[in-house]
């Protein structure tokens, strides 16, 4: 009888490649070194628990542009920062390492590591092709185990063409004017909302915006990306503008001041009805940087992994979709909510 062969990820306070000392988008133990995959890997306030001086012998592997979208906590994680370039192969600790491009944020990166006789792929949260936010595509690698972020790893998840959303966010904004009301649109600074401004600038519609959106499309910049520039929002809007919005502020009285203000949440969670009731918007635009459910499966097909790990999101209905399917797939960290503000 063959022996079954031990799985290549477990989970100790975030993802584990086992058979090395690699902790990817986690705090780990004291001797890990930690690959940090993109500046939004890791839970609000983690990226600190990192900092030098609470680190132990810890180092950290990541790309430039990520260590610049974490702006201070990045500067101050630069002394224990490893120099890797994407795309370049390099050895460490007996180890054949590479960061492959995730096309989600600016910096963010896969990691591919052999260990043995085996390429283990930590992919992590994969971008969706978004041409008009200037972010080039994830960039797939054959790998015999993978491990994938599985926000939207249920079939309900499956994501219009990128073309098709920006139709519907151009027309909601038209709509919204032409009935002289005012377009808000909730959007995650750090998720699509390069891509919403990029889609309605090009129509010729202008745009004010929250100042988390200046703040973060500045580093964009610093690191890299074409990004526009915005105006911020001081109370006021002129005629024919729209505004952006973080959803997470969306209950800011400035907002009750807005002469007959029409929400839409644009995101890859607004497929569902119920992210919309929350956010309290009239429709929900389903444009997002994250890859749906239909790009995980084809970017899965890419690697031609048969081991499959899921964290994050749906990781055990789409482990049990997998299943099925024929692959080894199984979750390995606990079940959370929606983060309706990521993607």
């Amino acid at each position: 009888m063959s022996r079954r062969r031990k799985h290549a990820f477990g989970y100790h306070a975030g993802v584990t490649i086992e058979g090395t000392q690699l902790a990817c988008d986690a705090a780990g133990s004291a001797t890990d070194l930690i690959f940090l995959s993109h500046a939004r890997a890791l839970a609000s306030g983690a990226p600190f628990r990192l900092s030098p001086h609470r680190a132990g012998r810890r180092q950290l592997l990541t790309t430039e542009g990520t260590l610049i979208l974490l702006g201070k906590t990045g500067e101050r994680l630069r002394a224990r920062t490893l120099p890797a370039l994407v795309g370049r192969a390099f050895n460490l600790g007996g180890l054949r390492l590479q960061l492959v491009p995730a096309g989600y944020l600016p910096g963010a990166a896969s990691l591919l590591c052999d260990v043995g006789d085996r390429h283990i792929l930590y992919a992590g949260t994969v971008g969706r092709e978004c041409s008009a936010a200037g972010m080039g595509p994830a960039e797939v690698r054959r790998a015999h185990a993978v491990c994938l972020d599985a926000t939207f790893g249920d079939p309900r998840f499956v994501l219009p063409p990128f073309e098709e959303a920006a139709q519907s966010l151009r027309r909601f904004v038209e709509t919204a004017l032409a009935g002289s009301r005012t377009p808000v649109l909730l959007v995650s600074p750090s998720g699509p909302a390069p891509a919403v401004v990029h889609i309605l600038q090009a129509a010729g519609l202008s745009l004010r915006s929250h100042g988390r959106f200046l703040e973060a499309f500045s580093r964009f910049r610093r690191a890299g990306a074409a990004v526009p520039n915005l105006r911020r929002f001081s109370g006021r809007l002129d005629r024919n503008e729209a505004l952006l919005w973080p959803p997470e502020a969306r209950d800011a009285p400035v907002l009750t001041a807005l002469s007959s203000p029409s929400f839409a949440f644009v995101s890859g969670f607004s497929v569902e009805p119920k992210a919309i009731e929350c956010m309290r918007a009239d429709q929900g635009i389903a444009l997002s940087n994250q890859a749906g459910f239909d790009d995980l499966l084809a970017y899965l097909e890419g690697t031609g992994a048969q081991e499959v790990a899921l964290h994050r999101g749906f990781a055990e209905t789409f482990a049990e979709l997998l299943r099925r399917r024929g692959y080894d797939a199984y979750a390995i960290d606990p079940p959370r909510q929606m983060e309706l503000f990521r993607g």
